[in-house]
């Protein structure tokens, strides 16, 4: 007899999310009890503490973190102006791009939690689902191209973000003062039941050789394909997941498997039927090892392929390989069409700070274009016309905001979590450190003789991967206070996994640790070799 980790009886006894969340809101206290953290989370909400201020005050000092999802990372001017008073009337001064594509507000006081829900639901948007043991915001990549080899997909990553929350009532009820509905039918989650899912499943959507989402890092991941400008369907991959836990030798990161290719009718069906392998097959005693990706491990790509086929009702048709060709956002300018360009931002690890929003304000007033997240943490400008691209221009080198081609190039694709001071999840740093470790890594690169070589590199504060570490070329993983592991060998696509190259190097002794590895890499790369690449055919391929 299996016994279940507490998570489960939590979300069984919850009354469908429900829990204690509406009397605790209405309580005048600064933080809520154990039990409702691990159901704010369903609703989009972590709690946390400050961990500078425990070293200079008794007790803690709780605030929430809370996430608006945004499926593709699409959202209106309108809903992006509602989005960012929200991080003067009631965050920190700042928004932070997640490496989902969504928004997340930090340091949110508890009685100012409601007003930020209910204003996010009155936008238009929500909170609801974005963290928790349910499907979490629906990733895709933000480009706006338009051409015949790459239609427009959001009706399918809305359809998939939709259909797929949650259906129970909760949500309503709790942030905008709903009563709960009375029915003659007991309430009920008809995809997830009443314990939902084993722990978080996140799907993306990639286009065909763009793999700027790091398909193979989710649960759940869809490439269409097209022919003669029509779409035809997807190619769905499973089992990804970048989450490992120090001490548990089981845990680690997995790239997704080309599983199938289905039609574009099927893919709400073959969504949910993905889910509930997961929810009927995760593992519920240990959470650690309840992801999707563990379900593969333990029974095989082939068992899976048959059990969605018997759950779809068919036979499955393979999949073509899948070929790719870059990862890197598109920042700058790009061509969407023959007479509109948009524009990548590179925001720095996802901070939006005062004087970038203040400059973004002022390019949606002025040239009402649309805008967008990327699972990279940049902002995307859309639907500007080719006569009007000097005004944005002009805008950003009058808020003097760095460009992307004035970065670093290491700096230019680099991303970091939040980690301290604020998760407490967080063993080391890492946004903080972020552009001082990525700056290093620049000025060694050109002492080994490869001045501006592009590199993708990206940092955590601890094993969960949030930043994606090991499908870059260069994962630094924090394991304790200034210690940290490096992985070395992803590919420059992000569709191989990097390997662990060392344990525990302190922050004062990277550049040292990396010297020797870059001349070695100057000296013996293939014209035009990417390092991730050339780590694999020289130290992993065997």
């Amino acid at each position: 007899m299996i016994k279940l980790s507490p998570a489960e009886g939590l979300k069984t006894g919850s009354d469908h999310l429900r829990g204690t969340l509406k009397e605790e809101l209405a309580q005048d206290t600064t933080a809520f009890s154990k039990p409702a953290t691990g159901l704010l989370k369903f609703h989009g909400i972590y709690q946390q503490d400050d961990r500078d201020l425990r070293k200079t005050q008794p007790g803690r000092s709780h605030t929430c973190m809370v996430r608006v999802s945004l499926p593709g990372g699409q959202l209106t001017p309108a809903q992006y102006f509602d989005l960012d008073g929200l991080a003067d009337s009631v965050g920190d001064g700042t928004l932070r791009i997640t490496s989902r594509g969504g928004i997340q507000y930090h340091s949110i006081a508890k009685k100012d939690v409601k007003q930020l829900i209910s204003t996010v639901i009155h936008s238009g948007l929500n909170t609801w689902a974005a963290c928790g043991d349910v499907v979490r915001n629906v990733v895709a990549c933000a480009a706006p191209f338009e051409t015949a080899e790459r239609k427009d997909i959001s009706e399918y990553v809305h359809l998939v973000a939709r259909e797929l929350k949650p259906k129970t009532g909760a949500y309503l009820e709790i942030w905008v003062d709903g009563e709960r509905a009375v029915t003659v039918e007991p309430e009920s989650e008809p995809l997830y039941g009443d314990s939902y899912l084993p722990r978080k499943f996140k799907i993306a959507f990639a286009f065909p050789g763009d793999n700027t989402t790091d398909v193979y890092s989710h649960d759940l991941g869809f490439v269409p394909q097209f022919e003669n400008g029509q779409l035809l369907g997807f190619t769905l991959l499973a089992g990804g997941g970048m989450g490992q836990s120090n001490g548990v030798k089981l845990s680690h990161p997995r790239m997704a498997d080309e599983v199938c290719f289905i039609s574009k009718d099927e893919i709400l069906e073959a969504a949910k039927a993905v889910v509930t392998i997961h929810r009927d097959f995760g593992n519920r005693e240990n959470r650690k090892l309840a992801r999707l990706k563990y379900v593969l491990d333990d029974k095989g790509v082939d068992w899976f392929r048959e059990e969605l086929g018997r759950r779809l009702g068919k036979t499955l048709a393979p999949v073509a390989p899948l070929q790719w060709n870059r990862q890197a956002d598109y920042l700058g300018w790009h061509s969407q069409n023959a007479t509109h360009k948009f524009y990548g931002l590179r925001i720095m690890n996802g901070r939006v700070t005062v004087p970038l929003r203040a400059a973004i304000r002022e390019i949606l007033n002025t040239l009402g274009c649309g805008v967008r997240m990327t699972a990279q943490q940049n902002v995307i400008l859309t639907d500007i016309p080719n006569e009007r691209t000097a005004e944005l221009d002009a805008i950003l080198e009058r808020h003097n905001v760095t460009l992307a081609e004035q970065m670093l190039p290491v700096l230019r694709y680099s991303m970091a979590c939040p980690a301290l001071p604020t998760c407490g999840l967080a063993l080391s740093e890492a946004e903080r450190r972020s552009p001082e470790i990525m700056s290093m890594i620049d000025n060694e690169l050109a002492a080994a003789g490869l001045p501006g070589h592009e590199m993708f590199v990206r940092m955590t504060g601890c094993p969960n991967g949030c930043a994606r570490p090991y499908t870059a070329e260069i994962g630094i993983v924090g394991q304790s206070i200034d210690l940290y592991s490096l992985y070395l060998g992803g590919s420059h696509n992000a569709n191989r996994m990097a390997k662990l190259h060392q344990h525990n190097v302190k922050a004062a002794d990277l550049a040292a640790t990396f010297r020797p590895l870059f001349t070695e890499f100057a000296q013996n790369r293939q014209p035009g070799e990417s390092f991730g690449d050339y780590w694999f055919r020289s130290h992993q391929q065997n």
